[in-house]
């Protein structure tokens, strides 16, 4: 019996260390933080991931947790997390207050669209979990291909960056959104940029009068759209435009742009920079 106890005993004092010592349960919510979390080897303490995450981890997925803006206390609390990890658009802001009362730590990264914010969410969750030296060497990775890219062409193709809201509908992007900086990041000018914030849609006669060289998209709003053409029927002025009459339209994966950029951005502004450079001089008039 006196064995048992004091076995019992010891069990009671080792406790603490062995669950410190265990690996913390995940949450990732948005799919540029669950590519983080692949590049930094940390896919297998997910226990959970938003819908936009799925297609990076497919037949490996775990559950789904909803679409980040939308999550649900109940479910997400059912997979007994440690950590949540999302970024400022994840939500609702009563749902976070009652994850962190259960005891959920709740991480909210950065969304701000840009290289620098990717570096440090990377930064940031290399350091959190454990993971510096993967960390280090992603940084040092997306360095070498971001001080690699093929320089911004003079002058800058102009360029609209769409969204396909809803069925029949676009919106185009101005300042202070994700779509903007890809433009510029892209080696392109976005005239919207100096016209308004955030997304917006637009008359026909601004998309004429625009001219724009390149259409860019998501390739998600491409698949709602029906294709190239399907896009740009939405808006038929298109088709009269320097990139509708040369078919110039490109899409882009959005999961790239969820909660901030991915480390796959690199790749994608790549292809953005050689479209750029491979706009004719006589198509790229300027309109601010």
């Amino acid at each position: 019996m006196n064995k048992v106890v004091v076995g019992a005993c010891l069990w009671l004092l080792a406790w603490p260390l062995l669950a410190e010592s265990r690996s913390p349960r995940l949450i990732s919510a948005g799919a540029s933080i669950t590519a983080i979390f692949q590049a930094l080897e940390l896919t297998p303490q997910l226990v959970g991931v938003d819908s936009t995450s799925l297609p990076l981890l497919g037949d490996q997925a775990p559950a789904n947790i909803g679409y980040p803006r939308q999550i649900g206390a109940e479910g997400l609390l059912s997979l007994n997390p440690d950590v949540l990890i999302g970024s400022e658009e994840m939500g609702p802001p009563a749902v976070l207050a009652q994850l962190r009362s259960a005891g959920v730590e709740v991480l909210v990264l950065s969304a701000e669209p840009s290289l620098e914010t990717l570096l440090a969410n990377i930064t940031t969750l290399g350091q959190r979990f454990d993971r510096e030296a993967q960390a280090a060497r992603l940084r040092r990775d997306l360095e070498s291909q971001l001080a690699a890219l093929p320089q911004v062409p003079e002058p800058q193709p102009q360029a609209l960056f769409l969204l396909s809201h809803s069925a029949g509908s676009l919106l185009v992007a101005g300042s202070r959104t994700a779509g903007d900086s890809l433009v510029r990041l892209g080696g392109m000018h976005n005239p919207m940029a100096s016209q308004f914030s955030q997304y917006r849609a637009l008359s026909a006669e601004a998309f004429i009068g625009l001219a724009p060289v390149w259409l860019l998209t998501t390739s998600q709003s491409l698949d709602m759209a029906g294709g190239v053409d399907g896009l740009l029927a939405l808006q038929p002025t298109l088709r009269a435009t320097p990139a509708g009459r040369q078919g110039q339209v490109l899409g882009v994966d959005g999961s790239q742009m969820v909660g901030g950029f991915s480390p796959a951005i690199a790749d994608t502004l790549l292809q953005l920079r050689q479209a750029a450079l491979s706009a004719e001089p006589r198509r790229q008039a300027r309109v601010d």
